[in-house]
């Protein structure tokens, strides 16, 4: 039985023209831009915005000018793919382990970058008077009364086939049912939108996602996820490299294509209940997007 706090969160595209992929990405999928991170802009490198498809995030990151002049790890990836899938973000319950064990899978380089963040108030309360720091490993999240808090770690896409991030964020949704808890990357606004319209009527939200590594044996990258992201995760003995998550929800790790993409190349949406499909499968942003039935539906 999965941990019901070990979710496929968040998916990560880069791209070269932030307004348009954000434009096609938001008409496909009946879903708002909810979050366009300042701090992120203000680095001077990245522009991002996150989409939300039910309590689950869609971010499109987009290099800058002066990216593309210092010929940044983006840019040349775009150069290499074109508009891509960039990062699978998964969320954990209890990140001090969740670091440690991810950071030894593989060649064990470790963490990539991680922050942590706290800010007075309740889930969509906003980001006023946000403090936030460096992630050292194996550091638990501040959880104070009062505040919310968040913490990303990420790791290495040799290791782990695509750009690899884990989340805990406080408080969940435990305390905050009816995907309403805390989410940092997504701001703390987006809260307040969802009974008036918990998701459009396309998706509710990530079923899966496809990783096609660019280095290692799909099982083998598979297996790391799993032993990182530890108890809670389990392999799928009825289908090769592919793990589960809580809410039915899955990884799946894949040979490169004939087109030769790696990382992030698919991704399942549940179709949103009651509602006509409005496709079966389309490709979008290098990934191809496939609309499956919810098991409970």
């Amino acid at each position: 039985m999965a941990d019901p706090a070990l979710r496929l969160r968040q998916i990560c595209l880069l791209a070269r023209d932030l307004e348009w992929t954000s434009g096609m990405l938001t008409t496909a999928f009946d879903a708002p831009v909810v979050f366009r991170d300042p701090r992120m802009a203000a680095g001077g490198h990245l522009t991002n915005t996150h989409i939300r498809l039910g309590d689950t995030f869609l971010e499109t990151v987009c290099p800058t000018d002066l990216a593309w002049q210092r010929s940044t790890t983006q840019t040349r990836l775009l150069e290499r793919n074109g508009d891509c899938g960039y990062m699978a973000i998964v969320q954990v319950p209890d990140v001090a382990v969740a670091s440690r064990s991810m950071a030894v899978q593989g060649s064990g380089r470790g963490i990539v970058s991680g922050d942590w963040n706290v800010c007075s108030g309740a889930p969509g309360d906003g980001l006023a008077g946000v403090e936030s720091g460096r992630y050292v490993l194996g550091e638990p999240l501040p959880k104070r009364s009062g505040s919310v808090s968040g913490v990303n770690v990420q790791f290495d896409p040799r290791d782990f086939g695509t750009l690899a991030e884990i989340q805990e964020n406080w408080p969940g949704h435990d305390q905050f049912p009816a995907n309403k808890g805390t989410y940092y990357p997504a701001g703390n606004t987006w809260q307040k939108d969802v009974d008036a319209r918990p998701h459009g009527g396309v998706t509710t939200g990530f079923a899966a996602v496809e990783i096609a590594p660019r280095q290692g044996d799909p099982a083998e990258v598979c297996q790391r996820w799993v032993d990182g992201l530890g108890a809670g995760c389990s392999l799928d003995t009825s289908r090769p490299a592919t793990l589960r998550l809580a809410g039915g929800q899955t990884m799946r790790f894949v040979q490169p294509g004939t087109d030769g993409r790696t990382g992030v190349v698919g991704v399942d949406l549940w179709a949103a209940p009651g509602a006509q499909k409005k496709f079966d499968f389309i490709f979008l942003c290098g990934v191809k997007w496939t609309l499956v039935d919810h098991p409970g539906d």
